[in-house]
């Protein structure tokens, strides 16, 4: 059963980072391509956002029997209503959840609609609350008072922030991907455009990820004894390590890599696919190593071994 919660917690993280982020990537990075390739980018967008909406609806709903099941200490009880009932009703993430599948839902039926500016306004706006209201059933929950308040922002700007990195590189991959394979120069000069803006981006995404993380180090784990004495405390270091290495992936794609990007060949576009797309994994390693988190009782409330 903790394996299924695992794999569920997964794939809701981040399916709802792939559409808050990829939506985002639309409005800051984009506005000023040539209309032909926003048609492109879009048809594959709106196909993106779409898969992503459905995993964060279709996961949040298996959410909601794994949660019961762990609460009944039994897989048995998972689908019966009575439990079903209960965690939905009466339990405090029930209360959180029900917003959560109405969130969803609605974010589906946003992402089925026509593409328009209206629109991709409104889906960033509700997969961005959908991300950060992951922050309201997190450790956080455990917390009271003005403690609670504080730590639910700082997880809500950890995962905002977490998500327009990791979520803005999928549609980055792509636009990478067709300038390397593409003979036209034109896809070369549009990866150029969309650089700059991504990396800005980046440098604040990684500023906030940095300091919200530190509070939560503070705040779950308490001291350097914790992090590698407890089982929560050596996971959050790994996180730690994988998220240093994808800043370091980020900046050889920077500071190495887009420089050489005015020689009109594929090469330096290839050598850029390919970091991207270890980023990219990095991300999906750090949001897997989350997924394990969430199920472990924080290192501050952990006898030290």
């Amino acid at each position: 059963m903790d394996e299924a919660f695992v794999a569920c917690r997964l794939i809701h993280f981040a399916s709802t980072m792939a559409a808050f982020g990829g939506s985002a990537f639309r409005l800051y990075a984009v506005e000023a391509f040539d209309p032909d390739v926003l048609v492109l980018l879009d048809a594959r967008l709106q196909r993106l956002l779409l898969l992503a909406s459905i995993l964060a609806l279709s996961s949040a709903l298996l959410f909601v029997p794994l949660v019961g099941g762990r609460m009944a200490g039994t897989g048995a009880t998972r689908l019966d209503w009575d439990t079903l009932s209960a965690v939905l009703l009466s339990t405090n993430f029930g209360r959180v959840w029900r917003w959560r599948l109405l969130l969803s839902a609605v974010l589906v039926g946003a992402c089925c609609c026509r593409e328009g500016p209206q629109n991709r306004k409104v889906i960033v706006i509700l997969s961005g609350l959908l991300l950060a209201s992951l922050a309201l059933v997190g450790h956080a929950a455990m917390d009271e008072g003005v403690m609670k308040i504080a730590h639910t922002v700082n997880d809500g700007l950890h995962l905002l922030a977490a998500g327009l990195w990791s979520g803005g590189l999928l549609p980055l991959l792509w636009l990478v991907n067709r300038a390397r394979r593409a003979s036209e120069i034109h896809w070369r000069l549009r990866v150029r455009a969309a650089l700059p803006p991504f990396s800005q981006m980046g440098y604040y995404a990684v500023a906030a990820l940095a300091f919200t993380g530190m509070v939560n180090t503070l705040l779950l784990v308490g001291n350097v004894n914790a992090l590698f004495g407890t089982p929560y405390g050596r996971l959050l270091a790994l996180k730690i390590l994988l998220f240093l290495l994808m800043v370091a992936a980020a900046f050889i794609n920077r500071y190495r890599l887009s420089p050489r990007l005015a020689a009109e060949t594929a090469t330096p576009y290839g050598l850029l696919w390919r970091s991207v797309l270890t980023e990219q994994a990095l991300g999906f390693a750090i949001i897997a190593v989350v997924s394990l988190l969430g199920t472990l009782p924080p290192a501050i409330h952990t006898p030290i071994e």
